[in-house]
């Protein structure tokens, strides 16, 4: 469960990491960073974020990668889970870029934003945990797409120094969220 205290840089912080929901063929775009959620994608992550608000989930922050998949899921998780999150894009979380200590650096933007959802891509995503975690590039953590998980840090992230609280496939969340 997300903790409810939250002082300005002090205490405790959650990272909330989350795969991009269903997009578009690759074969269907010519571009892989335009390419959109399906309709589909999109009906499945309601329910996704539905089950985030039955664990508790809340957000200070939502953080996407600047492709147009992994911004849709943000706005379709900001619509679901009543917020008024602000949203930004980090490049730091496209494709291949991912780098932990870059993140790290772009979430020290603003201590005050201690509930925070990074939105992403595989395997990058896992890479980021298992540094986040201190579990090393061969913990072989996959998240599916709509998976998501909570990490968990006594002050700000950091690596090694965060605790995994939950991980969760797109079917539990769902399930949660009916």
């Amino acid at each position: 469960m997300a903790r409810k205290e939250r002082n300005s840089d002090q205490g405790p912080y959650d990272l909330y990491l989350m795969r991009h929901g269903i997009a578009a063929d690759r074969e269907t775009s010519s571009d892989d960073a335009k390419r959109a959620l399906t309709a589909d994608g999109k009906l499945k992550l309601k329910a996704i974020a539905k089950g985030l608000e039955t664990l508790g989930a809340q957000f200070d922050w939502i953080v996407t990668s600047p492709l147009k998949r992994a911004v849709e899921t943000g706005e379709v998780v900001a619509d679901a889970v009543p917020s008024a999150a602000p949203r930004d894009v980090c490049e730091a979380l496209a494709p291949g870029v991912e780098s932990a200590q870059k993140i790290i650096s772009f979430l020290t933007q603003h201590p005050e934003r201690r509930r925070v959802l990074l939105i992403g891509h595989e395997p990058d995503l896992s890479e980021l945990a298992s540094e986040l975690m201190g579990a090393g590039r061969s913990a072989h953590l996959t998240f599916k797409k709509g998976g998501c998980c909570l990490i968990s840090f006594d002050r700000s992230p950091s690596l090694s120094a965060g605790q995994l609280a939950w991980w969760a496939t797109p079917r539990i969340l769902r399930k949660l969220g009916s």
